[in-house]
């Protein structure tokens, strides 16, 4: 990607990611969601634009019970899978419990 299809992609990404935008198909799902959330700096991101959206998850989880953050991690979200995989292994089997009793420990 250029540097402008890149910074186009960011633009339209942090649109979508709004809770006006995102909200309606959150409260939509009905199956067990659950949200490893990164706490760290965004790439690009300026003061507290990323909390703001993060901040949207508190709306949307109080409205659907089937999404609940498991973790909030001190990684941003370029990290989050290389340093807090742990954490995401562990909402997977909160959420595979829900389905199929305990989950297996590995």
């Amino acid at each position: 990607m250029t540097a402008e299809q890149q910074a186009d992609s960011n633009i339209e990404l942090g649109k979508l990611a709004r809770e006006r935008e995102l909200g309606p198909v959150l409260d939509n799902i009905s199956v067990p969601a659950r949200y490893v959330v990164a706490s760290g700096a965004s790439f690009g991101s300026r003061g507290d634009e990323q909390e703001r959206i993060r901040a949207g998850l508190d709306a949307v989880t109080a409205r659907n019970p089937n999404i609940k953050v498991s973790a909030k991690v001190a990684s941003n979200h370029g990290a989050i899978l290389r340093k807090d995989f742990r954490a995401i292994a562990e909402s997977a089997r909160e959420v595979a419990a829900l389905n199929h009793g305990p989950a297996l420990k590995t």
